[in-house]
């Protein structure tokens, strides 16, 4: 009896795991807005032979609001900008995918705010804006084992090797706040401060990569809102992790421009008026303050 009254509980427990499973499949919710469809953007620009393009623009959403939006670029510039959540790991995939696709280039902007070189998948959503797209298109595996390492201690190796439970925590939100609130482990901060090792390292990585094939890799900061700009530790901290790799940091820094929070929807990003007024002359200093114009790429040309 007491044999027969455990399976009669087991599968009833079966049945009741099976049916929530069912229920979260049958009535998701749909895809949030914050699902960007930018970021698959990018990934299809990376991975796509375009002969005429001989500059790469890399960036998070700031970079995304200056190069993605407005007049278009010219056919020489190619703009793969996303979101901050894809990290400077992922767009070292994104720029190895762009070169192994194109050998033409000459020059890779990488337009970041300086808060996105701390960023190394602790903010929110990266598992939306980053692992799914990235392991949805394929590309989550031409990470180097030790990026893949660092994904799996925070995201857990099952969540990044198989897709039926990706998908589920894709487009299920309440599962997927159950996920982030116990299971998603927090990356431990970096001392005082500072850039964490393996941004420094896929940073450097993107430069090598570049220098390896003749393309100049630039790095370029766009201008930031008074209550969002870096502090003076967080500015040393970083020139202090970079310099020896980017000899510009110094110079990015001094020369980073701070605009009232007035122009900010956020504090981060620009409000629409303030886009219309600044966005071509940003975009050109950006592009152009290392030199760039020799090539002769203008980026007011219309496309």
């Amino acid at each position: 009896m007491r044999r027969f009254l455990a399976k009669l509980l087991l599968l009833a427990l079966v049945v009741v795991i099976l049916a929530v499973a069912l229920a979260l499949c049958a009535y998701r919710s749909p895809p949030p807005k914050r699902f960007g469809y930018e970021v698959f953007h990018a990934i299809a620009v990376c991975t796509a032979h375009q002969p005429q393009a001989t500059m790469l623009v890399l960036g998070d959403s700031v970079a995304n609001q200056l190069f993605a939006s407005g007049p278009s670029m010219p056919p020489e510039v190619a703009v793969a900008t996303c979101n901050q959540a894809v990290m400077p790991i992922g767009n070292r995939i994104l720029l190895d995918a762009w070169l192994a696709h194109n050998p033409q280039t000459k020059d890779v902007v990488y337009v970041l705010t300086p808060a996105s070189l701390a960023n190394d998948g602790t903010r929110q959503f990266t598992f939306h804006y980053f692992i799914h797209p990235f392991a949805e298109t394929g590309l989550l595996k031409a990470a180097t084992q030790e990026v893949r390492n660092h994904l799996e201690a925070r995201f857990g190796a099952l969540v990044l090797r198989n897709e039926s439970l990706r998908h589920l925590l894709y487009l299920n939100d309440r599962l997927y706040e159950y996920y982030e609130q116990y299971i998603v482990q927090p990356s431990p901060p970096a001392p005082l401060g500072r850039i964490p090792g393996i941004i420094v390292a896929e940073l450097r990585a993107m430069r090598d990569a570049c220098a390896g094939r003749g393309v100049h890799f630039h790095l370029a900061f766009p201008p930031v809102s008074a209550s969002h700009a870096p502090s003076a530790t967080f500015r040393a901290n970083c020139t202090d992790s970079l310099r020896q790799d980017f000899l510009e940091i110094d110079d990015l820094f001094a020369t980073l421009r701070v605009e009232p929070d007035a122009f900010f929807r956020d504090g981060i990003h620009f409000t629409s008026e303030r886009l219309a007024e600044i966005r071509e002359t940003v975009r050109a200093s950006l592009l152009f303050s290392s030199g760039m114009e020799s090539d002769g790429v203008d980026a007011n040309a219309p496309r």
